[in-house]
Formats: C-alpha cells, structure tokens, sequence
C-alpha cells in the first residue's frame, strides 16, 4: 500500500495514475474541499485533515504503508519535514514530488525577492498601493498584522470557511476576492485593473499553480511583484517530472 499526501492538481494525476495500475492508496488532503475532488473507490482511501509527525506515525503503523510519495504543495514545507522525517524513524521509502519551477529569468526587473511570508510582508511596509495577496489563506494574519486590510485583496478559495476567516481577519467583502484558480493572463490583468492592484505578492507555485500568468500581467500593468522564494527539497529521491516518478514506483514493485 502507498501513502500519498496530497492535495494538488498534479498530486491528483500521480494518485490516479497509480490507481490504474493497480496500487493501493490512501491519501491525504489538508481541506475537506481537497478531498472533494477525488472519488473514494475500493483500493482507495482518503483522509481530509492536517496531520501532525505524531499523526503520520499512527498512519504508518495502522497500515500496511511501504511507500510514501509527498505530493504536497512546493510551499508545504513543515508537512514534507514531518513525513520525511517519520519515513525515516519508521524506514519507509520516501518520495517526494516537487513540481518544476517557473522560467523567471523575463520578469527579473519586476521582481523583489523575499525569503519568507514576513519578509514579504516587511516588504510591503516599506511600498505604497493596492496588494493582491495569491499566496492562500493560512499565512493571511501575517500580513494583516503588519499593513491595513484596506490595502489588502486576498485572492482565496471560494469556501465558507476561508471566507469566515477573511472577515474575522477583518477584511470587507469589497477586498475579498473568493474565486478558484488557476487563471489565465487576461483574468489576472482584468483583477489587477479591477482592484487598481499596484503590487502582486505571489509564490512560485509553477506552470501548474499559474505563476507564469500572474506574472505576464504584471508585466503587461506596469506593477511591481514580491515573490516570495521556493523552499528547496533537501531528499535524494525528489522528482520534478510524473513519469519519471512513476516508473520509479514501478520499480520499486517489482
């Protein structure tokens, strides 16, 4: 059986890719809307909670676990710490799928680079304008603590629960932008004029999260974009290409 955590587009074409073949799975999502987005069958299983390294542990243990494969967002780095770390400590086979960064080199004269989620919002201490916040909801308060929420135009995900966390945040309906991504260049520039946005704050989320778009229409709109950097994944076994993964697995079952 094979532990997937998951909870991304292409963590979602590894897992069924693996269910064609014939591999048990369980997999697990942060949100109840990312389990949503899979179909419960025979051989598969998915658990929707954030789970902790002691957690994990159970996991394992409970389940005839042999392989792991963390497939969860380039920016989910405390998660991959925790499996990786359990993979470890309980000698499973660890995996770790990393989409392919963006091609930046074209956008270098609008990009300011911040290390982290408080540097970006230090950074925003020190400019002037409207903020188009793509970087999710978990690291909103963040933000909120360092530059008014009237500069502020969170891009979330269109869920009761996001939303209430808006508003208990303190933001108005008028900056809230609930809508579910990714998007194209042109709903990016039509956003970025709608709100009168004069900075992106964005992360590399890759060709997938719709990075190179959102960049494109900065470009296009003459803003300025503080991307904040990619943690980089310390495994050996990390793999930027779904093929090249799954023949691994295949390997590993033979």
């Amino acid at each position: 059986m094979i532990l997937v955590l998951s909870g991304t587009k292409d963590g979602r074409e590894i897992v069924y890719r693996l269910r064609n073949k014939g591999f048990d799975l369980i997999v697990t999502t942060a949100t109840d809307y990312g389990k949503s987005l899979y179909q419960e069958e025979s051989g598969l299983r998915v658990i929707s909670r954030r789970l902790g390294y002691a957690e994990m542990i159970s996991l394992i243990e409970e389940n005839p676990i042999r392989l792991v494969i963390d497939a969860t967002h380039p920016y989910a780095d405390r998660v991959s710490h925790n499996i990786s770390r359990a993979c470890e400590d309980l000698n499973i086979q660890y995996i770790r799928y990393q989409r392919k960064e963006s091609g930046l080199d074209k956008y270098l004269d609008i990009i300011e680079w911040a290390e982290d989620y408080h540097e970006a919002a230090k950074i925003l201490t020190k400019k002037e304008g409207n903020v188009l916040l793509t970087t999710g909801s978990k690291t909103l308060d963040i933000f909120v603590n360092r530059i008014s929420t009237h500069r502020l135009y969170p891009r979330i995900l269109p869920t009761s629960d996001v939303i209430e966390k808006c508003e208990a945040l303190g933001f108005k309906p008028s900056n809230i932008i609930a809508m579910q991504g990714p998007f194209s260049k042109g709903i990016n520039i039509e956003i970025i004029k709608k709100y009168a946005i004069d900075i992106l704050v964005t992360k590399d989320s890759g060709k997938v999260g719709g990075t190179e778009q959102k960049l494109e229409a900065a470009k296009e709109r003459g803003i300025s974009v503080v991307l904040i950097s990619r943690p980089q994944a310390k495994e050996k076994t990390t793999f930027d290409n779904i093929d090249e993964l799954i023949d691994k697995v295949g390997e590993a079952r033979e």
